[in-house]
């Protein structure tokens, strides 16, 4: 038991995959304050009696935001990002990044609404702040650390979900799923593909249930770690559910999907070599470096054993 434990919290991970996350964690701060979220640079105009901070906002001696500080909080966030995701000096600017993100969390979510999406994103933040230097395609140096540091996002990412039904518990207790909250859903914000499910009253009371089920069943993801190709196929079923969400409701986690992929063997994206070879076939075959031995073996899959 000690060694399957020990297995899954210090799995040597290539450090290929810490610079493919540094770059999605870069880009996604980019994506959330153009697209994602852009109403939040709005919450500078509100004025501060509408600001109910969250219980860490009340422990610190953090100001209620006002013009500048919501504008400089996006400056230095923004800022911050580019070197992160080219891997310039990016413990200092992961940090700095981390700060002003959190700062960003902080105003978004002490206007009355607390969402859970950006949990897993912002431990993901965090931990890269403390992983080592890193390039791409590197998958011959491989770290405890990282694995270590990897493993606690992907618990936050499991979180996200498993707590999400306690919480529906907590307050609603089973009625939660009994409710017609599809129905509600559906009605609010429906679209295409699933405006048809209000015909069928009894199919979403199940798929509350499934639902329900899915949420407190996403911890087997942690502990079939021994068994990549699995743990791939559980995390392409989750990315599949999201995506019908998105259909169904346009309701995204893309921060959270963004956390999520470090489940993903990033390290064997290199974006130099791709470019090589896409040069080179423009050239022609005779110019193509030869590709990678299929019967190599994969420096996580060995490690997992």
């Amino acid at each position: 038991m000690t060694r399957y434990v020990n297995g899954f919290f210090f799995t040597p991970v290539a450090l290929g995959r810490v610079a493919a996350m540094r770059f999605l964690a870069g880009l996604f701060v980019w994506i959330e304050w153009w697209a994602y979220k852009p109403f939040i640079i709005q919450h500078r105009f509100l004025p501060e009696d509408l600001y109910q901070p969250l219980l860490v906002g009340r422990l610190l001696p953090i100001p209620a935001p006002n013009y500048w500080i919501v504008t400089g909080t996006l400056v230095v966030m923004l800022a911050a990002a580019l070197p992160v995701m080219f891997g310039y000096r990016p413990r200092l600017f992961g940090w700095i990044l981390f700060i002003a993100y959190f700062e960003w969390m902080l105003i978004y979510n002490s206007y009355g609404k607390v969402d859970h999406a950006s949990f897993g994103f912002m431990a993901l933040l965090l931990v890269l702040c403390m992983m080592p230097e890193a390039r791409w395609g590197d998958r011959e140096h491989l770290s405890e650390r990282v694995g270590w540091g990897f493993n606690l996002v992907q618990i936050a990412v499991v979180c996200t979900y498993f707590l999400s039904t306690w919480s529906k518990f907590r307050y609603g207790g089973f009625d939660w799923a009994n409710s017609g909250v599809f129905t509600w859903a559906i009605i609010r914000r429906g679209t295409v593909f699933s405006d048809w499910l209000l015909d069928f009253p009894e199919l979403l009371h199940a798929a509350q249930w499934g639902m329900v089920a899915f949420e407190l069943l996403t911890p087997l993801v942690l502990f079939v770690y021994p068994w990549k190709r699995l743990q791939y196929s559980i995390i392409a079923f989750f990315y599949a559910f999201h995506v019908a969400i998105f259909a169904a409701l346009t309701i995204s986690f893309l921060p959270h999907l963004f956390a999520m992929a470090c489940f993903l063997p990033l390290e064997r994206i290199d974006p130099k070599d791709l470019a090589r070879r896409a040069r080179a076939k423009l050239k022609g075959p005779k110019d193509i470096p030869p590709a990678r031995d299929r019967d190599e073996a994969d420096p996580e899959l060995t490690a997992a054993g």
